[in-house]
């Protein structure tokens, strides 16, 4: 798989991977991941089209 991240995105997984001292991307966004899953931030189901079907407030 191959993704591509923002400039937003690149600089925050940078900065998480350099805070737990992580040097692979592929490591650093497997973390990130099982981290968010576990505080449940990422939805365990989704609509056909995958989006969350939860309402989220818009982050300040």
């Amino acid at each position: 798989m191959r993704i591509s991240l923002n400039n937003s995105s690149t600089g925050r997984l940078l900065a998480f991977m350099a805070e737990r001292g992580i040097t692979n991307p592929t490591h650093g966004l497997n973390v990130l991941i099982t981290e968010a899953a576990l505080l449940n931030l990422i939805p365990e189901t989704a609509d056909k089209d995958g989006n969350d079907t939860r309402n989220y407030k818009q982050a300040a």
